[in-house]
């Protein structure tokens, strides 16, 4: 679904604006902003909590405890404005990339800059009780000495990535091209998790349609064509953004570094194979659908002709008896009325029989 560009209309670019890519405005008390700092040397790490635009521009890695080598600051929540532009004037950031980064629908992609690498990417999750994708876009940006991370909404993806700073000092040994690999690692791997929530719809929907297909099902079998294509949007485009980062050569990417990325663009083809055998299950599930819809209306249809089978020699019985000849000898009969029936009970019981044997019915 496309964000709402309309609110852009009219201005110069580089406007900082935030636009939403939801259909319904979230309202204001979910609106919180949350931004950390974390400083880390491969000897120790300092977290900084910051309140407010003035504290980001207080903020100097060169006054804190650990002498910095590395600055990872991620800041949750776009909808001040005020923030991203602090950020960008401290960092020397681009407008139009600033403007990127508050424009939500945004393809994934990575552009490298003089001082910096941008990157855009989804963090996807799979909601079990709604059997829908929730999406949430990250912008990275890369510098020499500090990553900064901008998350749409409230997130705990990158939380493995802050208990490893915490208590794992391999990755304090390395720079920031190394944290950028651990960031997009830990969304590519949660794709896995995607993956499977799709197999587990997948395969609940498909024992429904061999035991009882429904005509409802066609519109969920569609929810899932939608729900796959909008993962497969998400994540075909990282296989270009990985292979960039791979074979980039800028400087702030080491060589060294370059065979992480081409261990993530690894994973993320295997799971766009995984979004094209789901969609070869959900053609099949359909063809199912098909198939149990069809088996039904040959069933009815077997029946309803059965019925009229039946009741064509007894019509044929009442329409003749239902002449109004004046000779016609059986209906001065004393017992005629009850060998008619009893002829018509014959006959229907013969071809009840009959069918059945043939395996009809």
């Amino acid at each position: 679904m496309a964000a709402k560009q309309s609110k852009k209309a009219g201005l110069p670019p580089g406007s900082l604006i935030y636009v939403s890519d939801e259909d319904m405005e979230i309202p204001e008390s979910e609106k919180t902003v949350t931004v950390f700092a974390i400083t880390y040397n491969e000897s120790g790490f300092e977290e900084k909590k910051i309140e407010s635009a003035d504290d980001l521009k207080k903020l100097n890695p060169e006054d804190s405890s650990v002498p910095a080598s590395t600055t990872w600051i991620h800041v949750t929540g776009l909808w001040d404005t005020e923030i991203v532009r602090v950020l960008g004037e401290k960092y020397g950031i681009d407008a139009l990339t600033l403007e990127d980064i508050l424009s939500m629908g945004q393809r994934p992609k990575t552009e490298a800059f003089e001082n910096y690498i941008y990157t855009i990417l989804k963090n996807i999750t799979f909601d079990d009780a709604e059997k829908e994708i929730e999406n949430n876009q990250i912008s990275m940006i890369t510098m020499e000495k500090t990553v900064i991370t901008f998350a749409e909404k409230p997130c705990n993806i990158f939380d493995p990535v802050i208990k490893r700073i915490k208590k794992d000092g391999r990755i304090r040994k390395y720079g920031t091209d190394h944290l950028t690999y651990a960031l997009i690692d830990v969304i590519v791997d949660n794709y896995f998790l995607v993956v499977e929530g799709f197999e587990e719809w997948f395969d609940e929907v498909e024992k429904r349609m061999v035991n009882h297909p429904e005509k409802e099902s066609a519109g969920e079998i569609n929810r899932m064509r939608t729900e796959l294509f909008l993962f497969n949007k998400a994540v075909w485009p990282l296989i270009n953004v990985t292979d960039s980062l791979e074979k980039s050569e800028s400087k702030l990417i080491k060589k060294s570094t370059r065979v992480y990325f081409r261990d993530v663009e690894d994973h993320i083809t295997r799971v766009v194979e995984s979004v094209e055998t789901g969609r070869e299950i959900v053609t099949g599930i359909f063809d199912i659908y098909n198939s149990g819809i069809s088996k039904r209306l040959n069933e009815t249809m077997k029946v309803l002709t059965v019925i009229s089978t039946i009741f064509i020699p007894l019509t044929f019985i009442v329409g003749v008896y239902g002449m109004n000849f004046e000779y016609m000898p059986e209906l001065d009969w004393r017992y005629g009325y009850y060998v008619c029936l009893g002829l018509m009970l014959l006959i229907f019981v013969m071809m009840i029989a009959y069918f059945r044997k043939r395996g009809w019915f």
